[in-house]
This record gives structure tokens, C-alpha cells and sequence, in this order.
């Protein structure tokens, strides 16, 4: 009833904001610096499940998207992202595709792939989840992280501290190129899993990949990890080039949207209807 309530409260916000046009990322690349693909899962549901709501509903997917997501975030330390049109919609483009490869768009966008997956919650846990095969590093490089591996590079993508946004694409390929299912393809903005050069290329992960500090969802702020699902954009820009020696670009913290005065009466008497029945 709570995953209900909410997306009955993000799509009051959702009619009543009209959306902004998206922006596109400009991307700058610096020769001190290596972006790395994050690796690609599957996993293969029954051919007779029913497509859930999160695959085929537009403000669903999203919401989903961005809780499973910020709720790993939050647990390592990470700020809250958001939804960015222009990411969603260079993901949804290549989804359509049914490649199961990598895109290497000119874009530079940090980029996870999954497929056959029962909904979007699943694929995100499964990418989350890759945290138990990583060793965390310390900032100040007193121990090595894992970095970059084919095994856990969905992970640090999920949590890259210096991420700001995500925009994610789906397409029911159905066997199409021997993809069974639906194929998820999300981009993220500034990407992650970024390698340095030198006697330290794990640099990058050691201040973007942080140890798990907080277990469950216990004080988890589920409505403003999720408030970005309407639409928030303009948050793909670019940020100051990582060095070896200057780090990785600032968080953004996401932006929350206000409901208007009517929005939150509404809410009260929604909260209060659903508390009596």
C-alpha cells in the first residue's frame, strides 16, 4: 500500500508540472582518466509471467528505478539522483535495438545493461547486490578497493558517489537476438567506474565507492529518493574533469519538487481515507 500511496502522490505532482525539455549532456574527456563499461546480467523469468507495471508504465518505471537505486546509494553514502530525459531517452533508443552489448555511444555516459528480469526492482537488486565480491578502499589509500571488475562494475556504477542523474530505456525484445524478456539499458551522468593513470588507478573508487553504512531501509526517505520521477531535468552537465590529482566530480544532490498548497490537501485526505478504510 505505501509503493501504491506514493506513486498515487507523484502522479498528483506529475500532472500538475509540466515538463521540462531535456537537456543534453556535454561531455569532456581528459586524457588522465580511463571510463570503464559496467558488465551486463540476465537473468531469465518465466515466458508466462505477466509484464509487471514497472516495464510498461511510464511514472512507474521511473519511481521504481530511482528508489531501488537511491536506496543502495543511501547505504553507501551517496547523495540521491535523479531522472534525466535526455539520459532516458538515448536508453530507451538503444533497449529497442536488443543488442546485448554495450552501446559506446560518443555520449561518454556511465551504462548499465539487464535482461529477463521478473521488473525493474529485481535487475536494480541484482546489480546492488554485487557489493558482497567488492573490498572497499580508504580515501586516503591506506587500502586498495577492488576497482573496476566484469563481477561488480554494475555495482560501483549504482553507487559512484559523483553520479548526479540516470534516465533508463526498456523494450520487450522477446526474443529478438536470443534476448528473452525485456531488455533494461540505464546511462548515468557524470558516469562512473572511472580508472586513473598512473601507479594508482584505483584512486577514483577509493573516494566514489564507500562502505555500506546504513542495513535495511530503516530511516530511508523513500519520497524524496523518488520525488525526481516526475521529470526533474538539466542535471546532466558537466562537472569539473576528474584528475588523478583533483578526484572525481561533487554529488549533486537531487532536486525535490514542492506540491502545491491544493497537492498537499489532497495527500492529507488521501493519507486520511486509505488510514479509515
Amino acid at each position: 500500500m505505501c509503493f501504491t500511496l506514493l506513486l498515487l502522490l507523484h502522479l498528483l505532482s506529475y500532472m500538475t508540472h509540466a515538463r521540462a525539455s531535456p537537456q543534453d549532456a556535454s561531455v569532456v574527456t581528459a586524457p588522465t582518466v580511463t571510463v570503464v563499461d559496467s558488465t551486463v546480467t540476465t537473468y531469465v523469468s518465466a515466458a508466462t509471467t505477466p509484464a509487471s507495471p514497472q516495464y510498461t508504465d511510464d511514472l512507474t518505471l521511473r519511481t521504481a528505478v530511482l528508489n531501488s537505486t537511491n536506496l543502495f546509494r543511501w547505504q553507501h553514502n551517496a547523495s540521491y539522483i535523479s531522472w534525466n530525459s535526455s539520459l532516458a531517452t538515448y536508453a530507451a533508443s538503444y533497449s529497442a535495438q536488443c543488442i546485448w552489448a554495450h552501446s559506446h555511444g560518443p555520449e561518454g555516459y556511465g551504462e548499465n545493461l539487464a535482461r529477463g528480469y521478473p521488473d525493474i526492482t529485481s535487475a536494480v537488486d541484482a546489480w546492488g547486490n554485487e557489493r558482497a565480491l567488492y573490498t572497499f578502499g580508504s580515501s586516503d589509500g591506506g587500502e586498495d578497493a577492488t576497482g573496476f571488475t566484469e563481477e561488480t562494475g554494475h555495482f560501483t556504477q549504482l553507487v559512484w558517489k559523483g553520479t548526479q542523474s540516470v534516465g533508463c530505456g526498456v523494450y520487450a525484445c522477446n526474443g529478438q537476438n536470443n534476448i528473452g524478456g525485456y531488455m533494461l539499458v540505464c546511462e548515468y551522468w557524470p558516469p562512473g567506474n572511472i580508472q586513473g593513470m598512473g601507479s594508482d588507478t584505483n584512486l577514483f573508487f577509493d573516494q566514489n565507492v564507500q562502505r555500506q553504512v546504513h542495513d535495511g531501509d530503516g530511516g530511508f526517505d523513500t519520497f524524496s529518493a523518488t520525488a525526481g520521477a516526475t521529470g526533474v531535468t538539466g542535471l546532466a552537465t558537466a562537472g569539473p574533469t576528474p584528475t588523478a590529482s583533483s578526484g572525481s566530480p561533487a554529488a549533486g544532490r537531487a532536486q525535490q519538487l514542492m506540491m502545491s498548497e491544493w497537492q498537499v490537501g489532497l495527500s492529507v485526505f488521501v493519507i486520511a481515507f486509505l488510514g479509515f478504510a
